[in-house]
């Protein structure tokens, strides 16, 4: 063994490594669905907090027959399960957490600031989780629900400890009031949940005439929540119900027009190729494909890792990220960049001996109206297979295995230049440099040694694999299979890249409808 191959032996045993214990490590915190959902559900219990017989044929009444049959202590139950779901999974990995940092020693801090960080949404379920208990008749639940926040702070007392505290005394017999209990209960609740909160505050100090006020205010944002909703809504419903117009078309087509459907593979004759059938000639073997891959995954943790925290730390850039969401788009745009610009040089430097390369690698062909097509067609087929295959990852994962530092830039920061740096990221550079190294390159060299639908569904798992992420494996399995069908049948890397793009803008604007002020 020469030195080249026992270097890269030894990357691959340290990625294999890293992968592990980064996988391990995204266990530890809940899918980012399940918070997704949750923000679902308390814009759904906002667009139907009005109870205004005048506004008996508004919009938001329909809105509330739809979503609940009419029946808003159904909308109730149905919303605190969802809550006691989530709140289930938070604690367990705050469990865990509390014995990993009993267990570490050198990674007390950050394990510390994660168990903190876990802690605070913890008590921050529990708080709602208590009001949704109050809906549904529970009293001594909610009450029970508010104490648990005050075990897991022990001795200290958060915001959402003090509103748990003032909560338990609204509803306690006899009733208890807090000073600043209105003042407080603004700070920390919003939506449905302040209005319940704020109206028994009025009740209970007979403050009867600020609740038309508080009516007034909740119409608002019954009106903003039900625009939210249906955009929310649409992107799958829209794109779901064209996947499934999509798929049947392509069931009609295999079944009448064989010859002509994308799937038909072609019988080679007399050494020629249909253009139907056109696959890679590829010079290099499995070593070459290995070496680009380890090397771009060895160069893509040194940076992410090691190199650019020290630089981010030594400018005391992190420290100033906290509050400021644009230093923070860019905190992700320019390492990500960063992190995979190396992947140039490296396929440049590993493929010189093979130049000029055989016909049709990498290929961009802007000219051809085909690629649009390709792309457009590919994105509606892929929603309702990713939407099954993540409704089955997040049941098998029970909530666990995900965590995305993008949501909170997303749904928290209110300007436009922090949302525009990041859709820069998710919608341009994301698609360019991930469909050129997993579709332009892995997956024709895949074909080398395997079947081109094993090399498509593996080129598909390695592309989820990098994201180093346990719950978007499957769903994102699925949909680098879908991109490489596009881009094998297409030949234009164009098709896959506008595919991704779409996904990601997609995704991008249900996430800030979600969580838009």
């Amino acid at each position: 063994m020469n030195a080249k191959s026992l270097l890269l032996s030894i990357l691959s045993l340290l990625s294999v490594f890293f992968i592990f214990l980064t996988l391990q490590a995204s266990w530890n915190n809940p899918q980012e669905q399940t918070k997704l959902d949750l923000l679902q559900t308390d814009l759904i219990l906002q667009a139907t907090q009005v109870t205004n017989p005048a506004q008996e044929n508004s919009v938001g009444d329909l809105f509330q027959s739809l979503i609940s049959d009419g029946n808003t202590q159904d909308l109730y139950t149905q919303s605190l399960r969802s809550y006691q779901e989530v709140l289930q999974a938070n604690k367990s990995a705050l469990d865990r957490l509390s014995l990993n940092i009993k267990d570490e020693t050198d990674n007390s801090q950050s394990l510390s600031k994660q168990y903190q960080k876990k802690l605070n949404n913890v008590l921050e379920i529990s708080v709602r989780t208590g009001l949704l208990q109050v809906q549904t008749g529970d009293i001594q639940g909610a009450i029970a629900t508010w104490a648990s926040v005050k075990e897991l702070e022990g001795e200290s007392l958060t915001s959402y400890g003090l509103t748990a505290q003032i909560l338990q005394g609204l509803w306690s017999e006899p009733t208890t009031l807090f000073p600043n209990a209105e003042t407080q209960l603004r700070h920390t609740l919003n939506g449905w949940y302040r209005k319940v909160a704020l109206a028994k505050v009025y009740e209970a100090q007979q403050r009867q005439e600020k609740l038309p006020e508080l009516e007034k205010q909740a119409q608002i944002e019954v009106n903003a929540a039900i625009n939210r909703l249906v955009i929310i809504n649409s992107i799958p419903l829209i794109g779901g119900g064209f996947g499934v117009l999509v798929w049947l078309g392509l069931l009609v087509q295999w079944i009448f027009f064989r010859k002509s459907s994308p799937f038909y593979t072609h019988i080679q004759t007399d050494g020629e190729q249909t253009s139907h059938e056109i696959n890679w000639q590829v010079p290099w073997g499995i070593g070459t494909t290995w070496e680009v891959m380890v090397l771009w995954f060895t160069a893509f943790c040194l940076m992410t890792q090691f190199v650019l925290p020290v630089i981010f730390e030594l400018l005391g850039i992190e420290s100033r990220a906290s509050e400021d969401f644009t230093l923070q788009s860019l905190l992700v745009l320019l390492p990500y960049t960063l992190s995979v610009i190396p992947m140039l040089p490296i396929l440049s430097t590993s493929l010189a001996d093979y130049r000029p390369l055989p016909e049709g690698w990498f290929r961009f062909k802007i000219t051809s109206p085909q690629w649009i097509l390709w792309g457009i067609g590919g994105y509606f087929a892929a929603v309702p297979l990713v939407l099954i295959a993540s409704v089955i990852s997040q049941k098998f994962l029970q909530g666990q295995g995900g965590g995305n530092p993008l949501l909170p830039i997303l749904i928290e920061s209110q300007n436009v230049l922090p949302k525009f740096l990041l859709w820069t990221t998710l919608a341009i550079a994301a698609p360019f440099f991930e469909e050129y190294l997993f579709r332009g390159f892995l997956l024709p060299s895949l074909t080398k040694f395997l079947p081109v639908w094993g090399a498509i569904a593996l080129s598909g798992f390695l592309f989820a694999l990098a994201h180093l992420n346990l719950a978007d494996i499957i769903p994102l399995s699925v949909l680098g299979i879908v991109m490489g069908f596009v881009y094998w049948r297409s030949k234009n890397l164009l098709s896959s890249m506008l595919l991704h793009c779409l996904w990601n803008s997609g995704s991008f604007l249900a996430l800030i409808a979600l969580g838009g002020k």
